[in-house]
């Protein structure tokens, strides 16, 4: 087929594909005829060299060329992920030609990943030689998205290691994704669950004394770093029988009991060890690693279970009772500062992970029976381990895997702060390999500047794969707050604080899900949205998260709803310029804007104003007049009869007296009104923390 005939199959393929109406049909290619050097080309597979000749050219003065290949799938390659339209039907086609007179197989495929996972496709197959230029093309229609797809290449290669392979005049036709904005389709399933959320957590390890300082002048604070936040759990380190051990669990106690009245119900609790004290540590220090005395042969497993033992005992005298509990922070890291070595089986040099979960699991269990906290670990640094052992490899290594509540790691090793889908491959294997038992994230912050707000985009995206990919259950900042300027989600001193833009980021997960959540089914028709969606399986009451990730397009969403009716919403939204501004309402009927690089979270419920809330026994106990918020107005009540010992007769005094037992309204009564000071349960107020989530 000469090149006169070829283009006219192509002009005729067009015309069956799309008729004779182009619109925005064309070559969505970046240097399709390599007449700008390798510019949006690169060598494909990992092998062979890539750059541009001019001693083979099918038009023009240049073609791609491809040598020192050493396998037939070295080629040349292009990135069309942004650059198509998920639905549409493209033609591919190009030229090739190879460097040796002897026949071989040349193909065009594409690469495709999604989720982590990786497909190969043929588009279209021949034969060339050094004879001539040969025409390959074929028709590919683009997949829906999946939740997440990375990678979606073009590229040509086939024939054997040692020939050189040449491209030109390259072409991926069909439509070209509207500039400025483009519409996209989406739907959430709400009859198709996967994983039940734990809760999402946050760490105070240090720098209690400064926030219970900070508290006393800026109680506000508490409302900032917990209800504001819907935080669910609160992660500690067990500081028990240390140094200064007793004041850090003291004001521990005072910013949880902060918290519960903030949020209106207890907050859960993670209690991890950063180290054992220095006389259970084989270099008699807390600091710089070491592992249990005892060693090599008798590493003193009973001691450290009766500290721990001793510690959730202690913990509960000042009001902190722990859900869960985690051996060791970081067993794979010797740091300089709080922190215990161990392998994942004992070594001549190390304690043994698994033994010393296991002496923990019994002691505890012996003294709790199943009223014990539950287990997690073992919180290695990363998937792949800071000092040679995998976090599998600790898995692994587990004497009784049902002594384990949930599998916990970091996401240190590698930078996911800038480039959060470096881990989505290896979030999808251990997903693959563990995901039996509720999975935990209990531990990340990027190491710098997590102030900007590139970081609070980076994080959304960082929840959302490990929500969506890995499938966790529970995920944790690292510092809920930190005394060092633009750390943590809020930055405290003494006597100020500022709210940092990853606070944003993570409270667009954190605000309108809780524990006992379910994941479900959410899609998008956009490869440039990352949507996820969140039911509560008891109430009606749902939440959807996505992110526009496209860094030039504005995306309308129109968003279905099976299988839940929400008879109220509400919508926010963070971009580079606005932290979770409220933007409006929700309507299956209208599309929802989603700004380039942003994050929106759309809450969904199924009352429509107080006094549905109210029929349905979700009133708070301390709204006196049923009207949804606990203020004045219920005070006036209490005024009315305070000190009155007459309750029995008086309604219990229109409710007031909250101890009916002793028929007066008195300080016991406003003890109990107090923790739900200004709360408020009205859905038609988006300022309302609902109750009945």
């Amino acid at each position: 087929m000469n090149g006169n005939r070829f283009y006219a199959f192509v002009f005729f393929s067009l015309t069956l594909l799309w008729g004779n109406s182009y619109g925005d049909i064309n070559n969505v290619l970046t240097n399709p005829g390599f007449e700008n050097g390798t510019t949006g080309w690169s060598a494909r597979g990992g092998g062979g060299t890539f750059s541009i000749t001019t001693s083979q050219k099918h038009s023009g003065s240049y073609s791609g060329r491809n040598y020192n290949r050493t396998q037939p799938y070295h080629g040349i390659q292009q990135d069309i992920k942004d650059k198509v339209v998920v639905g549409q039907t493209y033609l591919i086609s190009g030229w090739v030609k190879t460097s040796t007179t002897a026949s071989s197989t040349v193909k065009i495929s594409i690469q495709k990943t999604d989720n982590g996972k990786t497909t190969y496709s043929t588009v279209a197959s021949g034969t060339a030689s050094s004879s001539s230029w040969v025409p390959l093309s074929g028709n590919y229609t683009i997949p829906e998205v999946n939740i997440i797809r990375t990678e979606l290449y073009v590229y040509f290669e086939g024939p054997n290691s040692g020939i050189e392979l040449y491209v030109d005049d390259a072409n991926v036709f069909g439509q070209v994704p509207a500039s400025g904005s483009s519409d996209a389709n989406g739907q959430v399933n709400f009859t198709v669950t996967h994983q039940t959320l734990d809760g999402f957590g946050a760490a105070g390890a240090w720098g209690e004394g400064t926030l219970t300082t900070l508290g006393g002048s800026h109680p506000e604070i508490y409302d900032i770093l917990f209800g504001d936040l819907g935080l669910d759990i609160y992660r500690l380190r067990n500081a028990y029988n240390e140094d200064g051990g007793a004041g850090y669990m003291d004001k521990s106690g005072q910013i949880i009991n902060a918290a519960a009245a903030s949020l209106g119900h207890p907050i859960k609790i993670l209690i991890s060890a950063w180290s054992p004290p220095d006389n259970l540590k084989s270099n008699g220090d807390t600091n710089n690693g070491g592992t249990l005395i005892g060693g090599p042969n008798n590493y003193n497993y009973t001691g450290l279970a009766d500290w721990w033992a001793e510690s959730i005992a202690a913990w509960s005298g000042y009001g902190v009772n722990a859900g869960y509990i985690s051996l060791q922070n970081e067993p794979d890291y010797a740091a300089t500062w709080d922190s215990c070595r161990y392998e994942p089986a004992q070594t001549t040099s190390y304690a043994g992970y698994n033994q010393a979960f296991e002496a923990v699991y019994n002691e505890l269990y012996s003294r709790w029976g199943s009223s014990m906290p539950k287990m997690i670990g073992p919180e290695a640094t990363g998937f792949n381990g800071a000092a040679g052992s995998s976090l599998s490899t600790y898995l692994s290594a587990i004497i009784d895997h049902n002594h384990v509540y949930g599998y916990a790691h970091h996401l240190y090793n590698i930078n996911a702060g800038d480039n959060p889908d470096a881990y989505i491959s290896a979030m999808q294997s251990f997903n693959s390999s563990w995901g039996t038992k509720p999975l935990f994230q209990t531990e990340y912050e990027k190491a710098s500047n997590p102030s900007a707000w590139p970081d609070a985009y980076n994080l959304a995206l960082l929840l959302h794969n490990s929500l969506t990919i890995e499938e966790v259950s529970g995920y944790f900042y690292w510092d809920l707050f930190w005394y060092t300027s633009s750390v943590g989600l809020v930055s405290i001193t003494s006597s100020s604080y500022t709210i940092n833009s990853d606070y944003y980021g993570f409270k667009h997960y954190s605000k309108f899900t809780d524990p006992g959540w379910q994941r479900v089914d959410a899609n998008s028709t956009s490869s440039n949205l990352r949507i996820s969606a969140y039911k509560d399986p008891c109430e009606p009451n749902a939440s959807v998260m996505i992110i526009n990730t496209s860094a030039t397009t504005d995306v309308n969403l129109t968003l279905s709803l099976a299988g839940f009716t929400p008879q109220n919403s509400e919508i926010y939204q963070s971009t580079s310029s606005t932290y979770f501004a409220y933007i409006g309402t929700f309507s299956t009927s209208t599309p929802e804007l989603l700004p380039k690089k942003s994050i929106t979270t759309i809450h969904l419920m199924g009352y429509a104003d107080c006094a549905a809330v109210q029929a349905d026994n979700h009133q708070l106990d301390s709204d006196l007049n049923g009207d949804c918020y606990v203020d004045l107005l219920d005070m006036e009540i209490m005024a009315d009869y305070w000190l009155n010992t007459n309750c029995a007769a008086l309604d219990n005094c229109e409710g007031a007296d909250f101890v009916p037992t002793d028929c007066t309204v008195d300080f016991l009564d406003f003890a109990d009104l107090g923790p739900q000071w200004r709360q408020c349960n009205n859905p038609q107020d988006a300022n309302c923390t609902p109750n009945w989530k």
